[in-house]
């Protein structure tokens, strides 16, 4: 028969060793699929370049004593192509109302284009903590400048209109390589129809549909 004293030292052995996994695991990130991404230009004429932006909707299922943070995060528009990393974060609005922009708050970039204002926050720290939910929309510049790859790859993305025929014509491809600072790297991969370049150009945004997403861990980024 199991004395008292022998089964509380199991139990508080049992929950010590509990704790101690839970400390050792830390924070449990469990990225959700996106839905779309969203590209639209930014500025005009020869300095306009093309930005895309995905929803990274990520959840800790990690008690609130292991938060995490988001350490780098970069995309690829095309498969096996360069890498822009993310500026910050942004807001899509999609309204027609023409005094929207003026209602933007001081300390971010509002880009209004026809049924769509961006609310563009630079520097943003994306921090996910233990047992919260984040949903960030991350904004990725694609431009020569803030690209990583082959020169002669970067020269494809030079301005908006050298992306946009980069990435016209042909079914998209977009790759998301995300790195938290302690539960290491995801890879999210959105699949969807081709950009549309005559529609881009006019109105200067659209959306595209993840028809297929993946995602999955990742040991190099």
């Amino acid at each position: 028969m199991v004395s008292t004293g022998f089964a509380g030292f199991l139990l508080a052995s049992t929950l010590a060793a509990i704790n101690a996994f839970y400390a050792l695991r830390g924070s449990v990130i469990v990225v959700q699929p996106p839905q779309q991404a969203l590209l639209y230009r930014d500025g005009d004429g020869d300095n306009a370049v093309l930005t895309i932006a995905m929803r990274l909707a990520m959840i800790n299922a990690a008690d609130g004593q292991h938060g995490d943070v988001l350490m780098k995060a970069s995309i690829s528009p095309i498969d096996k192509g360069p890498n822009f990393g993310f500026a910050g974060t942004v807001q899509p609005v999609f309204t027609d109302n023409p005094l929207a922009e003026k209602k933007c708050d001081i300390g971010v970039r509002c880009i209004k284009l026809r049924g769509l204002l961006a609310i563009e926050r630079d520097d943003e720290i994306v921090d996910v903590p233990g047992g919260a939910v984040k949903a960030p929309y991350l904004a990725y510049p694609i431009s020569d400048s803030n690209c990583e790859g082959p020169a002669a790859q970067c020269a494809k993305f030079g301005d908006f209109e050298k992306s946009v025929a980069t990435l016209a014509n042909k079914p998209s491809k977009f790759t998301v390589n995300v790195k938290y600072y302690r539960d290491g790297v995801r890879r999210i991969t959105c699949s969807g129809r081709a950009v549309d370049m005559a529609y881009l150009r006019k109105v200067g945004w659209m959306t595209i549909r993840c028809k297929q997403v993946d995602i999955s861990r990742s040991s190099i980024f």
